[in-house]
């Protein structure tokens, strides 16, 4: 924990480090940068006047910045790009992941990548076109080429050596990878099986050949559900023909799966996918114009239920106090809907598959979630009706309307996402505000249909 007086030390030091980069005291301002954790580094970059950002071209060489580059969030990387040299930026990449560097690249348009390309050497954007080539969030456009290999003859005692000779230009040392004479994937053995084993033991004889894999053009997100299935620090990336072609490591899927619940959560929200580009640097339009299909189509569905309040004008006519416990059945059965929905969309989004026998489980054991749910429901806001308002008929029309609603919402909420997912669409798809609207609707024609029954009692 960071006590006062260790944060008030910290903004003294961001201070005497904003007024050499005013003044351009390049010595002063990289004594005592440099002194900072990468953390505090990144954190003091952004506190940066944008014209005092421009001057780190002159105060850091690209070394020494690239890995506090490779650390930003895409649209601070794009920033970056705006503010500094083309030059400058292409400087970064040689002390850059490859697997970073086309994950930057993916935020920019063609004539910036070409731009940016041009700068390199040949065999420097030789590497980076053959990752540009597969489609973006696929397991080959994240992967990374650095990754240690060894053969199955080979001891112990030899692919430690090894190990320490390449350990630095790695990704992971954790996994070390053995493939064939034709590059194919054979097994794999960990660092700690090395340390485990005798030096004179051969890797054939002691590697793990019950492999998981992920295919190069798989989704990124199957790479993300494979290594958390497992267990995994990396997982490698085959080719068709079964080759070794790269590795995808955690800390690259932390971020994926970031990416993931952001466009899930712009999903539930009836926001839509987005492209990269307009998530971090849309207008104001851009933004209005990717919700706005939802709403219309809101829209017309909450017709429905302006409709059906319409016919039953008779009914709201007779017993006028109806109308101010719509608000309660709505939200109510809106809100049931959307936690079952994220229940269901979480489970499929983790890779959990439903089979034709357990659909039907899902129905009932949701059907019975929603029944407990209903009548607690219904019993609560029936009892304060009976007792505040004097009368037990709405009170129980009320809770008989709480209790069918909340029933039928659960089930709705959890069974459109596995629907959605069968016909093979993203379930998230089936967004919050789509299960409240639908489920407003079911909630009225129940409550008034009650009511209309019990309405020569009222």
């Amino acid at each position: 924990m960071v006590t006062l007086l260790e944060g008030l030390i910290t903004m003294n030091n961001y201070e005497k480090i904003f007024k050499a980069a005013k003044k351009n005291d390049r010595e002063t301002f990289r004594k005592l940068f440099f002194r900072l954790h990468l953390k505090d580094q990144e954190e003091l970059y952004h506190a940066l006047y944008q014209k005092n950002k421009r001057k780190i071209e002159d105060l850091l060489s690209p070394n020494e910045f690239a890995e506090l580059f490779e650390r930003m969030s895409p649209r601070d990387q794009k920033d970056v790009y705006n503010l500094f040299s083309p030059e400058y930026v292409a400087r970064l990449f040689p002390y850059m992941e490859i697997d970073n560097i086309v994950r930057f690249l993916s935020y920019l348009n063609q004539e910036e990548n070409i731009q940016l390309l041009e700068l390199l050497s040949v065999s420097e954007r030789n590497k980076i076109e053959e990752m540009l080539v597969f489609e973006p969030e696929t397991a080959g456009s994240i992967m990374n080429k650095n990754y240690i290999i060894g053969s199955a003859n080979q001891t112990i005692k030899q692919i430690t050596e090894h190990v320490r000779i390449v350990a630095q230009t790695v990704e992971t040392v954790y996994y070390i990878y053995i493939l064939d004479e034709k590059e194919m994937l054979i097994g794999v053995i960990s660092l700690r099986d090395l340390i485990l084993h005798p030096e004179e033991e051969i890797l054939a004889n002691v590697m793990v050949t019950k492999l998981a894999f992920v295919p190069v053009n798989a989704d990124q997100e199957t790479a993300a559900h494979l290594l958390q299935k497992y267990d995994l620090v990396a997982v490698p990336v085959l080719d068709k023909a079964g080759r070794m072609v790269g590795i995808i490591t955690v800390d690259d899927l932390m971020d994926i799966m970031s990416a993931e619940v952001t466009e899930d959560f712009n999903d539930f929200a009836a926001i839509g996918k987005r492209k990269k580009k307009e998530v971090d640097e849309g207008s104001t339009w851009d933004s209005a114009r990717v919700r706005m299909p939802w709403i219309i189509i809101l829209i017309f569905l909450g017709i429905i239920s302006a409709s059906l309040i319409s016919s039953f004008e008779e009914t709201l006519n007779e017993v006028v106090l109806l109308a101010a416990f719509i608000p309660i059945i709505m939200d109510t059965a809106g809100n049931v809907g959307t936690q079952s929905l994220a229940v269901s969309v979480r489970k499929l989004s983790l890779g959990e598959k439903v089979i034709s026998n357990s659909f039907w489980k899902i129905i009932w054991r949701e059907f019975i979630i929603g029944i407990i749910l209903g009548s607690a429901a219904g019993i609560v806001l029936g009892l304060v009706v009976a007792v505040f308002y004097g009368n037990p008929i709405l009170g129980l029309v009320i809770g008989v309307s709480l209790l069918i609603t909340l029933s039928i919402s659960n089930v709705v909420g959890a069974v459109i996402p596995v629907l959605i997912n069968k016909m093979h669409i993203d379930p998230a798809v089936a967004s919050g505000p789509f299960i409240t609207t639908i489920n407003d609707a079911v909630g009225l024609f129940i409550y008034f249909t009650i009511a209309t029954q019990f309405l020569h009692l009222l």
